[in-house]
């Protein structure tokens, strides 16, 4: 059985934390750090991003620290009856950073614990028990799945920001998200959600910014009408072209030209 020795769910130390246990807290620790934090695992200080997991074997140092700020964490500490190769069987590493994107289902496991903790009852222990092994299963699924996910989206990393570069000079622009997994022959749904975690923002963002600055281009440098410039841009609703032009640069297209030449004038 699992004992759960002690825990916490979003304990928040508003100073900070310096925490040095260099022979461990004599049980296991597995810790979920919701703030970048400083951690040492070989000797050095390395800083782990928001998200992170960390599962401290029994025994192990536990050094990490936040001096910049309020440090907000999850934390279970727990024991076992008799160890058995549990986490070995599950593929989960020891002393390893584990950054999960989408942490919510083990948090909100955490937090259910966390009720349970307190209560009392005549099977109480076993529900702990049942309650965190479940955890880590759900925890250990979670990271082979960032494992292989991360593997298939290396493959694009390149290819994408290539195609970025491209859109920020002008000289390419998908019409739409389709276009471009069409191409990279990839679901929509798998480009936007790869595009945004490596750019950290979404593609159809970039399109418009891309669109919007091309726009700009053409409005200083032709005499194109404004909706030939949009439909040159991509757009086939002039006023949804100019709504869009306003949000990125606070002028309608018009405004946007007639300051342009007015500037023109001024410098010659």
């Amino acid at each position: 059985m699992i004992h759960i020795t002690k825990l916490w769910h979003r304990c928040i130390h508003p100073g900070g934390i310096d925490v040095c246990r260099p022979n461990g807290s004599g049980d296991y620790l597995f810790l979920f750090l919701r703030c970048p934090t400083e951690v040492s695992l070989h000797g050095t200080y390395e800083l782990v991003p928001e998200n992170t997991f960390l599962l401290y074997e029994k025994g192990a140092p536990q050094i990490y620290r936040k001096t910049d700020g309020e440090f907000n964490n999850d934390w279970i500490h727990f024991d076992f009856d008799s160890y058995d190769n549990f986490f070995e069987d599950l593929g989960i590493p020891f002393q390893t950073p584990i950054y999960l994107a989408n942490s919510d289902a083990v948090t909100d496991m955490t937090a259910a614990l966390f009720i349970e903790f307190f209560e009392v009852g005549n099977h109480h222990e076993q529900i702990l028990d049942q309650q965190l092994r479940t955890l880590f299963y759900k925890f250990s699924d979670l990271y082979r799945f960032s494992l292989i996910n991360n593997d298939r989206q290396q493959k694009y990393q390149h290819t994408l920001e290539k195609v970025r570069e491209l859109m920020k000079q002008q000289i390419y622009l998908p019409e739409s998200a389709d276009e471009l997994a069409t191409t990279l022959g990839i679901s929509t749904s798998y480009l936007q959600h790869i595009y945004k975690d490596y750019f950290h923002v979404t593609l159809q963002q970039d399109i418009i910014e891309g669109r919007v600055q091309r726009a700009c281009c053409l409005l200083e440098s032709t005499s194109y009408t404004i909706g030939e410039i949009g439909t040159l841009c991509g757009y086939n609703n002039a006023e949804h072209f100019s709504r869009q032009f306003k949000k990125l640069t606070g002028l309608t297209p018009m405004k946007y030209r007639k300051n342009r030449i007015s500037i023109e004038k001024e410098n010659t």
